[in-house]
């Protein structure tokens, strides 16, 4: 197959990072790209098609096969939409919340395969650096939802964060829960679908919420 067509395939069937048995997920509209990637997907398609062409990668290898070191070497930076959600998780967890703890969580074991408890997924299986960019992104979005919901209900993992909360992510969101979020204004927003708590939030890129906002809804969503 050509690149075009194996992108396609990429685009169907790559979710993200992880595994699927993870107790913790995170499902966003898209995965984003570093600061020193192009618009061109072929890095990635490399790196997919190296690590078996499989559902979910590990991260920190997957990054590392793209080249972007930054996310996962000794001292790492923390990468914008991870920080605030490793920082829910924690609080959530009652475990320690302070910049290096996210630092070694996101290093060590934020969407890996071996040593994680994380699964992040994405809607989109291609990545860009902002939702406006054209590419065909809804092409494969309704099997995505399907195979997603089928996940949650074969795995049954313990808490689904999804992020992203305009009115199309909202309602993709709620196809994959198979419920309708409250109307409020107030965060999280919290359903259930069998054993697992789905909690919708803001995109912690588009949101204005502060770390102590982000950690004491984490601590909330502990009492669900």
């Amino acid at each position: 197959m050509d690149d075009s067509t194996l992108e396609l395939e990429m685009a169907r069937r790559c979710y993200g990072y992880g595994r699927w048995d993870a107790p913790y997920w995170f499902i966003g509209p898209e995965q984003g790209k570093g600061p020193k990637e192009t618009q061109d997907n072929t890095p990635r398609l490399r790196a997919w098609l190296q690590l078996g062409e499989t559902e979910l990668c590990d991260c920190h290898e997957f990054h590392r096969l793209i080249g972007e070191v930054s996310w996962h070497q000794d001292e790492p930076t923390l990468q914008k939409t991870w920080r605030p959600l490793i920082l829910l998780l924690m609080a959530y967890l009652e475990r320690d919340t302070r910049i290096e703890s996210l630092r070694t969580y996101q290093r060590d074991r934020w969407g890996r395969v071996s040593g994680g408890e994380t699964c992040i997924i994405e809607l989109s299986g291609l990545a860009a650096r902002s939702l406006s960019v054209p590419m065909a992104r809804k092409r494969f979005l309704q099997e995505r939802i399907e195979i997603i919901r089928q996940r949650i209900d074969t795995y049954k993992p313990e808490l689904v964060i999804m992020y992203g909360d305009s009115r199309e992510r909202k309602e993709n969101w709620e196809k994959i829960a198979g419920d309708v979020f409250p109307s409020n204004k107030v965060y999280p927003k919290v359903l259930k679908r069998g054993p697992t708590v789905i909690a919708l939030f803001p995109h912690p890129i588009w949101s204005k919420l502060t770390d102590l906002e982000w950690k004491a809804l984490g601590e909330g969503l502990s009492g669900e």
